[in-house]
């Protein structure tokens, strides 16, 4: 069964008017695998028949509950009497017929608290029946309707139609618990991470520590050894003069530089090397680029971490890019980018004209937003119209949504449509984990967890381009052409905890102003 069948048979049975042929094989598919609820004719005349007098039913409850009501009421009148101080003065031929009496009407009031009790749970059962097969259409002599996971899937599907339309369903759904499955695990390794290091970080809030805790869930390697790596990181850069995020950002870097799944366990012995290797660009930054020393250090990691072929740090284009633009993290975003035909300048450029045509004044967001941009494979003229769609959705959950919307925009295999159904899915994954956080701190993760997402191989943003069969990889593997070695890409994870820089810093989950988490400040 296509996708494209399948989407048009679930779509009329959601509008309750089946008017194609489908192969009884595939119903029987759809229905084992709980996309469907399929009953016979016969079952469903005979439910019909058991609902047709629901509302009779719910009448007559009600008006045994008011007589159950006013017996309770008489019940509580007469037990009153039996306690008064007139009924011990009566004679005691009174007081046994005033017990007996009592009881009786005990007796009474249970069985009719018994009988209304089954009644209702018969019309519950009946409003559930009722609703099933009111959602029931039919179909070559059964009746069908789709389950809460075909809902979902009908959803799916709308969204992916154009791209899987000639696509084997099963392929899409193998696809679609791929990229679920994948999102959960990132969740809850996310939470492990949270969790470790909730008291051994104690300065840091819930946001930071689940900000961090999704760029090492997204490490391949062993969780607790990336824990114990980070942790020691972190503590090396303790005399640092930078910010907590900032710092621990660069303690995420360092902790990525070393996590090869290849490996059977991690070798920390390198952390000195890095550490003193951050330390001599952290002061070079800051007299040279006169990088403020709050933000320093993140800065310098995200130097460190677009280390050349031969050895050396992309420091002098971190000064070039500096000189362009006040905001720092966006410098060292670019700076990390190999650029042989120098057109990283003028592409920056071009997204800052963007955003100046569209009435933003320069700030921390644009600037950020540009950089983003600018790293992608993409340009102004490409990612216009699914910038401004991305950019409409989420400012109902974000006050200051132009930097998210530039990350999610820059992920050039999935349309706009596509990529805010996959952000949704991190949410939806991330929420019963994430307990406690805002609403738009849960968006800002989301948006996290799914930048670096390469589960598709397209040429371009093509309508009629085919899903190609690839694993769901959300640490997207940097390009040899744009990056001098192989790395987790990091800095679309960790460009997220600068707090301070020349313009004013960024920080996704933080509160800005009268309601929201900001990208952008």
């Amino acid at each position: 069964m296509k996708c494209n069948d399948a989407r048009t048979f679930m779509s009329q049975i959601s509008g309750k008017s089946v008017t194609i042929q489908v192969q009884q094989s595939d119903v029987n598919f759809l229905a084992t695998n709980g996309y469907l609820s399929v009953m016979p004719k016969e079952d469903y005349d005979r439910a019909l028949a058991e609902v047709a007098n629901l509302a009779q039913m719910n009448d007559a409850l009600q008006n045994e509950m008011v007589q159950e009501g006013i017996a309770r009421a008489a019940l509580a009148k007469d037990e009153r009497k039996t306690h008064s101080i007139l009924f011990h003065l009566e004679g005691r031929d009174e007081k046994e017929a005033e017990i007996g009496k009592v009881e009786g009407e005990r007796g009474a009031l249970a069985k009719e608290d018994a009988d209304i009790v089954e009644k209702d749970s018969r019309i519950k059962e009946l409003i559930q029946k009722k609703s099933a097969i009111d959602r029931m259409v039919a179909c070559d002599g059964e009746y069908v309707s789709l389950t809460g996971l075909g809902v979902l899937t009908l959803n799916d599907l709308n969204v992916r139609n154009y791209r899987v339309s000639d696509s084997d369903f099963s392929d899409f759904m193998e696809e679609r618990m791929e990229t679920l499955g994948e999102l959960h695990s990132i969740a809850e390794r996310g939470s492990y991470q949270v969790s470790n290091l909730r008291t051994r970080v104690p300065e840091a809030d819930f946001s930071q520590l689940w900000n961090v805790s999704i760029g090492l869930a997204k490490l391949r390697a062993d969780q607790s050894q990336i824990n114990q790596r980070f942790l020691l990181a972190l503590g090396i850069l303790h005399h640092f003069d930078s910010t907590l995020d900032n710092k621990m950002m660069a303690a995420e870097i360092i902790t990525s530089l070393s996590a090869n799944p290849s490996q059977s366990s991690i070798d920390n012995s390198d952390l000195q090397d890095l550490t003193k290797t951050l330390q001599n660009l952290d002061h070079d930054l800051r007299h040279h680029a006169k990088v403020p020393k709050q933000i320093s250090t993140g800065v310098a990691a995200l130097v460190m971490f677009g280390k050349r072929y031969d050895g050396t740090y992309p420091t002098d284009r971190f000064l070039e890019f500096s000189r362009m633009t006040h905001s720092y993290e966006s410098a060292a975003i670019l700076s990390v980018m190999s650029d042989p035909s120098n057109q990283l300048p003028s592409k920056f450029q071009s997204f800052r004209s963007m955003f100046g045509l569209w009435g933003y004044q320069t700030s921390e967001d644009t600037e950020l937003a540009s950089a983003f941009l600018s790293i992608s494979d993409l340009q102004p003229d490409d990612v216009k119209w699914k910038m401004s769609i991305i950019v409409t959705a989420l400012k109902n959950y974000l006050e200051y949504p132009l930097v998210g919307a530039a990350i999610l925009t820059s992920i050039p295999t999935l349309e706009a449509n596509e990529t805010l159904d996959l952000m949704e899915k991190a949410y939806s994954q991330l929420w019963s984990f994430a307990i406690g956080l805002e609403r738009s701190e849960l968006v800002s993760l989301s948006v996290r967890m799914i930048h670096g997402i390469k589960n598709e191989l397209v040429e371009k943003l093509d309508p009629t381009a085919k899903i190609l069969k690839t694993p769901v990889q959300f640490t997207h593997t940097p390009s040899s052409i744009f990056f001098g070695y192989y790395a987790p890409l990091i800095i679309v994870h960790s460009i997220y905890y600068s707090t301070f820089s020349g313009i004013g810093g960024f920080h996704p989950a933080h509160v800005h102003g009268v309601g929201g988490g900001g990208f952008g400040g």
